[in-house]
């Protein structure tokens, strides 16, 4: 009789160990069913945009045709420039006489000392965007871009190697080709705010592959498109993946004085 209950409990031993074994197995390899299906998201997601999220893959096609356009938008824009060009909204200050009376006003004083001006090579004032086509100086092949400070003495830039920082505004000087625009629309808080944006930038890095919104390191025209976008300006002309000095030159919110 013991004989027999005791063989009995072993095979209800037998039979419960399996299913528990079966159970726990088939809840491992859900498990790891969900775990992988999540794990894959962010590996799609960044796909487009190189390994580390906020930078671009510059081996993809997408990437790649970009690049190769605004190449040839940038060489487009530069030939403009050096035949003299301009558009013809240049020198028409009527938009900031109404949206900006006080950068007007600073315009109109900055102006009466174009002398004194050209011998330091000051450009612009609070918030303006300046803009050269002078490759050697800037590490790429599209120039670079700056915006300047509220005592315009000053810029706020990202260049190679020092990463966002503030610099001497000697850019008539400093470049061979130098331009300065202003945002169409922006009121004197826009101007204001949009260097104040630059200079809380202060010290990341420079990286030429990052998106337009990445903010953890920035490139010279991405610094700047990002100040304004910040207030509610996207003055890049089409909106690619990249934003170049040449981009900021053709849209249509930003007017060369």
């Amino acid at each position: 009789m013991l004989y027999c209950i005791t063989n009995t409990n072993w095979l209800v031993l037998i039979y419960l160990k399996e299913m528990f074994f079966m159970r726990f197995k088939n809840k491992l390899i859900a498990l790891t069913i969900t775990v992988l299906s999540i794990s894959s998201i962010p590996i799609f997601t960044h796909a487009a945009y190189g390994n580390q999220v906020g930078l671009l893959d510059l081996t993809s096609s997408a990437v790649q045709e970009e690049l190769a356009k605004e190449e040839k938008e940038t060489k487009f824009t530069k030939e403009q420039r050096s035949k003299a060009k301009k558009r013809k909204e240049t020198n028409n200050l009527d938009d900031l006489k109404k949206n900006a009376p006080e950068k007007y006003k600073e315009i109109q004083i900055e102006q009466a000392k174009l002398t004194a001006l050209a011998s330091s090579g000051k450009m612009g004032t609070v918030g303006d965007i300046l803009i050269t086509y002078d490759n050697e100086t800037s590490g790429w092949n599209h120039g670079h871009a700056a915006i300047v400070r509220k005592n315009n003495d000053y810029i706020v830039e990202a260049w190679p190697k020092e990463g966002v920082r503030v610099y001497e505004n000697n850019w008539g000087n400093r470049f061979d080709s130098a331009y300065k625009f202003y945002v169409k629309g922006a009121d004197d808080t826009d101007f204001n705010n949009a260097q104040k944006y630059a200079y809380s930038q202060l010290g990341k890095p420079y990286q030429l592959n990052v998106q337009k919104h990445f903010t953890d390191a920035y490139y010279c025209s991405q610094l700047v498109w990002k100040a304004w976008y910040e207030q509610g300006f996207d003055v890049d002309a089409d909106g690619g993946f990249l934003v170049t000095p040449a981009d900021i030159d053709d849209s249509k919110l930003t007017v060369e004085y």
